[in-house]
């Protein structure tokens, strides 16, 4: 006589109708995502920190790595929404368990509760009562906006070079002065009558004399 145990454990599972294109699309870009936010909090645990613009460097990777993740998952939206996750025979749930307790989780942990009703707090929406096509375009909104401030960001970083603290646009045409260096270095009252005053001082040529004197107008 055949146990039915036997039997179960010995079938092989069919993964036709698992979506592993989604899921290891998704797997790989949150795996990037933690190793990025690993360096960071590396980086920042040093006792010497790093340089600024490593710092930045790396922050842009990172939301560029968040874009792409939440890309990813508004484009798999509807096959991970009815995808449902559950154990074959021979799954170790002993050894695993946290792992299975997670995967079979129905309710969002606190953390992620929390975010949610903060975000519904600060957007001012009521959705119990807004209907849905309203509700959409309050969100295609917030998407127009959101687009805007992305490309606004985008334009201005580039016209900055954050190496060197300027702007494209701070360019100064400096033109060479033909004054030559005075042979005699400048007397200290007339410094300072020049920094109290405020008026650019003319070299005159004494007639009676070779001598250049600095005169204050």
């Amino acid at each position: 006589m055949v146990d039915p145990g036997d039997s179960l454990q010995d079938a092989k599972p069919n993964f036709d109708g698992v979506p592993a294109q989604a899921v290891d699309a998704v797997r790989m870009r949150l795996a990037q995502l933690a190793h990025s936010l690993r360096r960071i909090r590396d980086e920042l645990s040093r006792a010497e920190l790093p340089q600024w613009y490593t710092l930045q460097s790396q922050l842009n990777v990172t939301l560029s790595q968040i874009m792409s993740v939440t890309s990813t998952l508004q484009h798999f939206q509807g096959l991970l929404d009815s995808t449902m996750v559950y154990p074959l025979p021979n799954f170790p749930t002993t050894s695993h368990e946290g792992l299975l307790t997670t995967l079979l989780r129905k309710k969002n942990i606190p953390e992620v509760e929390e975010l949610m009703s903060t975000a519904k707090d600060m957007s001012d929406l009521d959705l119990n009562t807004m209907e849905h096509r309203e509700l959409e375009r309050s969100l295609q909104n917030d998407r127009d906006i959101s687009t805007w401030c992305l490309q606004t960001l985008v334009g201005e970083y580039r016209k900055h070079d954050f190496k060197s603290f300027r702007e494209d646009g701070d360019a100064m045409n400096i033109t060479l002065s033909n004054h030559k260096k005075p042979s005699k270095p400048f007397q200290i009252e007339d410094v300072l009558r020049y920094t109290y005053r405020g008026e650019n001082a003319n070299k005159e040529t004494n007639n009676q004399g070779t001598e250049e004197v600095t005169v204050i107008n």
